[in-house]
Parts: structure tokens; sequence; C-alpha cells
């Protein structure tokens, strides 16, 4: 099951004896979490029938599922970190034994407990705990979110508070600022105050408010470098590097996108348009348009080069062939060097 199948099931009043809730996406699953809690076990007593357990015995968990609600007709049971579903170590007790326990007691789980093992992250398929929840629980994945499904989240979100973005504006906040949902709640409450009266979002608000990835910012350097515009793109290593970025991180995001404008070199001598271009590669139709106008000023046969280059040095600078400081930039300086405009 995944997160709309659930919110569905819970918006229809279906609720499950036993949960796991596993995925790569937190935000939505902690939401998940505290609606399923709110549910279960809300109203006066909601403390009183609210167990949160961190890894538990098998007797201890048990205990609290057998353990009766308070003037409720729910106990909710929260596990978080279960190490029969994480590579932890379990430290109280033995893990077969404790799948056994489970394997038993699963198999008439009481109505009055709801129970939810909760992962951050993904859980461990090859475990036996996993297998046994497959199926005698009700699991939920939380995969990230498409691209499709982040714009329209960020759309929802800003709606809530009467703000209004483009589909352009959201490509342009989710790229530059990245795609997890906790981090960008937070910066679309700063759009909101940025905003005051205003009610639509624009790209310049969007450049003056949010906080810039680190890869938006190795993608701005690359843009510098690629240009023609290198004692810029130097100039914003510089900074990087005061800031604490790693050279060997940011050479592995510079052979990416070298490796970006070589499929697209080569797309565009055999006639590809740019919306085949986006869908054939996978990429953000935001950022197409501006990788097709450096494409154009290379070769695909200097593109392949510059991305050749990147990849052997991240080698050998991996492989203690070569040092990290200076690497970089001995890459940048020979890509300044790679060959005049074409137009």
């Amino acid at each position: 099951m995944n997160y709309k199948e659930l919110f569905t099931a819970l918006k229809n009043g279906k609720i499950e004896k036993c949960y796991l809730f596993e995925g790569e996406e937190e935000f939505i699953k902690h939401s998940a979490l505290l609606r399923l809690r709110d549910m279960v076990a809300g109203g006066d007593f909601a403390q009183m029938n609210h167990t949160r357990l961190q890894d538990p015995a098998p007797d201890e968990l048990i205990a609290a599922a057998e353990t009766l609600p308070f003037m409720s007709d729910r106990r909710f049971i929260e596990v978080r970190q279960c190490a029969l579903l994480t590579a932890d170590k379990a430290k109280e007790y033995d893990p077969d034994t404790a799948v056994e326990k489970y394997q038993d007691y699963f198999l008439n789980l009481p109505d009055t407990a709801c129970i939810v093992f909760y992962v951050r992250g993904k859980a461990e398929k090859r475990k036996k705990m996993y297998n046994l929840l497959s199926k005698r629980a009700c699991v939920v994945s939380f995969e990230p979110l498409s691209d499709q499904e982040l714009t329209q989240w960020i759309a929802q979100q800003l709606n809530k508070s009467g703000k209004k973005i483009n589909f352009a504006c959201c490509q342009q906040l989710w790229f530059s600022a990245g795609r997890d949902l906790t981090f960008l709640a937070n910066e679309l409450d700063k759009l909101t105050a940025y905003l005051g009266e205003r009610t639509e979002v624009t790209a310049q608000d969007i450049d003056a408010v949010c906080v810039k990835t680190t890869e938006f910012k190795v993608f701005d350097l690359s843009d510098a470098l690629l240009s023609g515009k290198g004692p810029k793109a130097l100039q914003m290593l510089d900074g990087l590097l005061r800031e604490g970025q790693e050279r060997l991180m940011m050479l592995s995001l510079l052979g990416r996108q070298c490796r970006q404008l070589y499929y697209i070199a080569v797309m565009l001598e055999n006639g590809k348009r740019q919306a085949e271009i986006a869908s054939e590669l996978g990429l953000n139709s935001f950022i197409v348009p501006k990788l097709i106008p450096l494409a154009k000023r290379y070769t695909s046969a200097q593109l392949k080069k510059a991305a050749r280059l990147c990849t052997e040095t991240e080698y050998l600078v991996k492989s203690g062939q070569m040092m990290d400081a200076g690497s970089l930039e001995k890459v940048m300086l020979e890509i300044m060097s790679l060959g005049k405009e074409h137009t």
C-alpha cells in the first residue's frame, strides 16, 4: 500500500490492527502517523492512550498491546526503530526468539490496540520480521514524490495560505531548494511571509528568499564555467570551499552535468527537440532550457572529453593517486581550455 491508499482508507474509517510505515519520504510518513494517532487515540485522554516504544523487547510490546485503553476504544502503540526491521542490532533480546513470539501473537491481535512499526528510511526487507509483517500487518511504503506529485504538493501547501504558484516556479523551487518536504515546508512558510499581501509567487521571490542546495550552487558554478566565465566559476568555487563543501563531491556533480550536456549535444545532433530531451533523459523541464545553450557551445566530442576528465580525476583522487587539493581546480582549468564557442 502507498500513502495515498492509506489516506483513502483512513478517510473511509478503515483502521488496521498493525501497520509498518517505511520509506524515504519522512514528512508524509510523519503526517500519516499523526493522522492515524488522532483517529485511534484522540480526544480528552489522548496522552493516556498513546504509548511510544523504542526498539522494545517482545514482552514489552505485547504488554502495551494488552493494556486496555482508558475511556477509548483503542490504544495507539508507536514502535520506533525496531532493530528487527533495520540494520541495527537488538541489544536487549534475541532477534530469532522475538520473531517467533510475534509470529504467534500477531495471529490474534487484540481489537483494542493499533500498533505502528515506524521505520526511518527503508526497512530491511531481507529480515524475518519484515516478512512476518508483510503477511500479518498493513505495510505502507512512503516513496519520494514524483515530479508531478511534488509540484502538486507545493501548490496545495501554498493554496492553504491563499497563495498561488505556477508550474515553472514549482519546478524552480524544488530544483533549487531540494526535494525534502520537511525542508520545503519551511521554505514555503518563508515565501508566504515574504509575499505579504501578494498572492502569486514569482521566480524572483524564490531567488530572493529560498535557500539553495549545494547541488544547485554547483550547477551555477558549472553554468559559469561552461558558458565561458571561468574567473567567475573559480570565485564561486572559492566560496563553496569556504562553506566547507568537499572538492570530490563537487567534482562528481560537475562530471554529472558534463555527461548530461554530452547526451544533450548528441541528441541535438540527431534532431531531438527540447521536450524529447527532457523525457528521454529524465530531466526537469525547468532545467533543460538552461542546459541546451551550454551544450551548443561545444561539440559532443569536447563534452565527452570533459565528462571523462571529471570521472578519471575522481578515480585518481579516490584511489590515492592524486591529491584532493587542487584536483577540481585542475579539471576546471582544463575544461576552460577545451575549445572555442560553437554557433
